[in-house]
């Protein structure tokens, strides 16, 4: 979740969609000898100690890029020269020993992109360690389209999905609108298992995302498992530029002649309060009954558009959520308190395992204060404030740097919010009865 800075998110769209700052990015420098990748480690080691919510130890850190470098250069037949240092934990000692011995288990890789690899292999080694959802490691073109992403500006050449992250083999989330997956015939909950023939059964989302995306009007061939079916699918898709969407809305009819006001936010991307605000204008014009806000694979985004958004459905400016700092500070998230829009109508709103951040704090509040009611699924599990920090290459590295809590101060992160009413998916993906039991629930509200 973004404060301006701070970003609440999760996911990945087949692009990365994470929250990140919009700190200065530095003029990109190289990563192409052993001396360049060891200092890009050394300074993605140093932001997360210096910046990480929680105290770690350099010697931790510091083993787990050492001996991810180690397991990659293994991995190409280089068996790696010395041995790892004994770090102690202090933070400058350590990073001087990692140096000398990455650069000496680096030199065999000679020059160019095999050491941007080995360093890249050795950050991912070090974020995975820590083991948070929001401290994560952005190579350029991932950082470039996240930023993109949360001004509401991303585009990239693809099918058009989400993938869950923290599953193997990938899942789809959800499938774009007007995009060549949805015309594929792709759906969520469809697994990815191979891609051009490669099996990809074992590799993370991040993993899986280059295969599939590409230059526009290649062809991509993935194999599918499809719940409920005995064997995979082939499905070859051609990949076009995709455009993706923030929000969408639409008057639905519900049961016994009841109009539903349908609101689909994909992330919470800068603007996407005004097109909340729009919709809502726009389904009291047609006479709506209920609302229903769709918050299914929404990843997160910008803690200002969270304030601007719950200031619709939370008078009197209560706060959204807590934060609490390194060293234990707490503050208010507040929320836009001239947004509040009269007259509120019963709400409805729709969550799953894809549902992270800033879509937990705000179903998490929902639920606190009583203004909505939550179908579907337990949440993601992901809630905390990070910033995304660019590096000398134009890579970045994400830290959490906040713990949120909801407004009666419940923990979400590692927990998630459960619905109050669970209702399963349909794996076909046929029908949605998610919304089918928001859509009754509305009904009986009259």
């Amino acid at each position: 979740m973004q404060r301006r800075g701070l970003a609440i998110c999760l996911c990945l769209l087949l692009i990365t969609n994470v929250a990140c700052s919009r700190a200065a990015t530095p003029t990109p420098r190289p990563t192409d000898s052993p001396a360049s990748g060891a200092s890009l480690i050394t300074q993605a080691v140093g932001i997360l100690l210096d910046r990480y919510v929680d105290p770690l130890s350099s010697a931790d850190l510091y083993t787990a890029a050492y001996d991810t470098a180690a397991a990659e250069a293994r991995k190409a037949g280089r068996e790696p020269a010395g041995q790892r240092p004994a770090f102690t934990g202090d933070q400058k000692k350590d990073a001087d020993a990692f140096r000398q011995a990455y650069q000496a288990l680096a030199e065999p890789a000679g020059a160019g992109a095999a050491q941007t690899a080995l360093a890249y292999g050795a950050i991912r080694g070090v974020t995975e360690r820590i083991d948070e959802c929001h401290t994560n490691f952005l190579d350029p073109e991932q950082y470039q389209q996240t930023t993109a992403r949360l001004s509401g500006t991303a585009n990239y050449a693809g099918i058009g999905v989400t993938t869950r992250t923290g599953v193997s083999p990938v899942v789809i989330g959800g499938v774009f609108p007007n995009t060549p997956a949805e015309r594929a015939g792709l759906r969520a909950g469809d697994a990815i298992v191979a891609v051009d023939g490669t099996d990809v059964s074992t590799l993370t989302a991040e993993q899986v995302t280059p295969l599939v995306r590409g230059k526009e009007g290649t062809p991509v061939r993935l194999t599918i498992q499809r719940p409920g079916e005995p064997a995979p699918r082939d499905i070859t898709i051609t990949r076009e530029v995709i455009n993706l969407p923030v929000f969408t809305s639409e008057v639905r009819d519900g049961p016994g002649g009841t109009k539903i006001g349908y609101m689909k936010l994909y992330s919470f991307s800068t603007g996407a309060e005004n097109n909340i605000r729009a919709a809502l204008e726009e389904f009291e014009r047609q006479g709506v009954t209920g609302w229903v806000f769709d918050l299914r694979d929404n990843g997160g985004g910008y803690v200002n558009t969270l304030s601007a958004i719950a200031g619709h459905f939370l008078k009197e400016g209560n706060p959204i959520a807590y934060t609490i700092e390194r060293g234990g500070k707490e503050e208010t998230i507040a929320v836009e308190r001239d947004r509040y829009f009269t007259p509120q109508r019963p709400f409805a709103v729709l969550i799953d395992e894809g549902s992270a951040s800033a879509s937990e704090a705000f179903a998490a509040a929902a639920q606190d204060y009583g203004f909505a009611r939550l179908f579907g699924q337990t949440t993601a599990g992901c809630l905390a404030a990070a910033v995304t920090q660019p590096l000398a290459d134009g890579s970045a590295v994400g830290v959490t740097i906040e713990k949120v809590l909801s407004p009666k101060k419940r923990e979400i992160n590692r927990i998630g919010v459960q619905p109050d009413e669970a209702v399963a998916p349909d794996p076909s993906g046929a029908s949605d009865p998610v919304l089918d039991a928001a859509a009754r629930w509305l009904a009986s509200q009259r």
